[in-house]
């Protein structure tokens, strides 16, 4: 099978953030499959940017394996305001077609969204080529945006709206994250048939309980005595990280460090609340590498994760959730939903109220004070990930999908 993904933030283990369209991509190669990658120029939480300009940029084949890439030019400044992120996936949209059209005819394209805008034009050139398009779709647009109240201009709206509606209506699959965005899709009338859920899976051989790398971390940063609470991921709009900064405020015990890795449009207010508020207690730090991920968290006592409290977010399982949860960690989570639902039935954790920073600090302080109880919650969590959630499953599951919709377009 020759495949195509089109994926805006390819990156491998060397860059921070999630690197799920990698291994799946480097899983298809592996299994004999002909496989190349249409992406933009960085990873979403990758802080380097191109020194070249941009004329020299249009266009990069690089090798990955034996994974072909199509580096195609976009727009990095993405975090720097909302008006920089709709540039970037502008720029996407108008490049990722054309490093599209510069691959031999795929027999299938799996395309993965967010953002939304670069998808519409890939099944352009889908729809031209008659090449059978599968759509993954990470997250809700533009529901997720409206419901957070980023996007308010009816005009964009409808446009993203109409958008949306096509690309479900003409994907030969489409492929959720999650059963609440899966049955979000199918209440609004697309047939169940057409949708398949694959989780994010977790590869046991990165992530796993790794203790001792977790005591040379406290060692090398002199934390052999503080009580490291760990938040790992993106800083935008949705990661409601104001809770986290309030329950630091609020935290009178100066044994405890809360820990924020990553990037994100709401990183600068970040830094700049924690510089205006002395909050002593609070490090923010740039992202780091997936490969150096589970040492970091490793070093943690408890990991949190956020999100604004929506409607729409009862269906997200974030993916840092995994990640704490396969490294044995016990989690602190202020997400209603399905993300709630794994942390009770793996008794992995506890959970908030999405803006209650008062309970989140007393959940905090109950559980530090409870080792067997972290232990055990940690315990719990690696189990429950390596159950559900094996990365490997997932990757057959797609690999099947794409063969599937191959087959069927030769007929």
């Amino acid at each position: 099978m020759k495949v195509a993904v089109v994926y805006q933030y390819y990156q491998g283990h060397s860059a921070p953030g999630h690197s799920l369209v990698y291994e799946l991509t480097q899983y298809l190669a592996e299994q004999g499959h002909s496989v190349s990658v249409v992406s933009g120029e960085t990873g979403y939480m990758k802080s380097t940017q191109p020194k070249l300009p941009w004329y020299k940029r249009l266009f990069r084949r690089e090798l990955d394996g034996a994974v072909e890439i199509i580096r195609t030019f976009t727009y990095t400044q993405l975090h720097r305001s909302y008006f920089g992120r709709l540039m970037s996936f502008i720029s996407f949209s108008f490049t990722a077609p054309i490093g599209l059209l510069k691959l031999s005819r795929p027999d299938v394209v799996l395309a993965s969204s967010p953002p939304i805008f670069p998808m519409f034009s890939v099944w352009v050139i889908c729809k031209i080529r008659r090449i059978p398009m599968v759509f993954e779709v990470r997250d809700l647009w533009p529901e997720s945006a409206v419901q957070m109240g980023i996007l308010r201009s009816r005009y964009l709206i409808a446009i993203m709206s109409w958008m949306e509606r096509l690309l479900y209506d003409q994907a030969k699959r489409i492929v959720t994250l999650t059963q609440g965005i899966r049955d979000d899709i199918e209440s609004r009338g697309w047939p169940s048939q057409r949708i398949e859920v694959i989780t994010c899976g977790v590869d046991g051989d990165m992530l796993y309980p790794d203790p001792e790398a977790g005591a040379a971390f406290r060692q090398q940063h002199g934390w052999q005595d503080r009580h490291i609470v760990l938040y790992m991921g993106a800083m935008g709009e949705a990661n409601n990280l104001d809770v986290l900064l309030d329950a630091a405020a609020s935290c009178d015990d100066d044994r405890f460090l809360f820990l924020l890795v990553g990037d994100g449009m709401k990183r600068v207010d970040i830094e700049r609340r924690i510089a205006e508020q002395r909050l002593v207690n609070v490090k923010c730090w740039k992202p780091i590498a997936k490969a150096h991920v589970r040492q970091c968290i490793s070093a943690a006592d408890l990991c949190v994760v956020t999100l604004q409290d929506i409607p729409l977010f009862r269906g997200a399982i974030p993916t840092k959730l995994l990640d704490y949860m396969a490294c044995g960690k016990p989690v602190v989570s202020g997400v209603k939903g399905e993300a709630e639902q794994i942390i009770m039935q793996a008794q992995a954790g506890v959970t908030f109220s999405p803006n209650d920073s008062v309970q989140m600090v007393s959940l905090i302080k109950m559980l530090m004070e409870q080792d067997s109880l972290r232990l055990r919650m940690g315990e719990n969590g690696a189990w429950y990930v390596l159950s559900h959630f094996q990365a490997g499953k997932s990757r057959k599951a797609m690999e099947d999908l794409l063969i599937e919709v191959a087959e069927e377009n030769r007929v």
